[in-house]
């Protein structure tokens, strides 16, 4: 993993042994939410990608909760 030419290709590309699966996914923001995103990654002090894929992961196993909760109750 070493080799002089691993330092050339996109982080999805690379071997990452510690991760299953490394999955990018990129997303378009408006002004609004970028400055959102940009001011809460500010005050949690962490970067910015982090906190978006944190934020991303709570909503989506929020929802997945939410639908298997709706399923339960019909």
């Amino acid at each position: 993993m070493n080799n002089s030419s691993d330092r050339y290709k996109p982080m999805g590309d690379l071997a990452r042994p510690n991760h299953k699966h490394v999955n990018q996914t990129k997303v378009l923001l408006d002004d609004e939410f970028e400055d959102l995103l940009r001011c809460a990654a500010r005050i949690h002090r962490t970067p910015k990608s982090v906190l978006a894929r944190e934020v991303l992961k709570s909503w989506l196993l929020s929802l997945a909760s939410d639908s298997k909760s709706d399923s339960h109750a019909a």
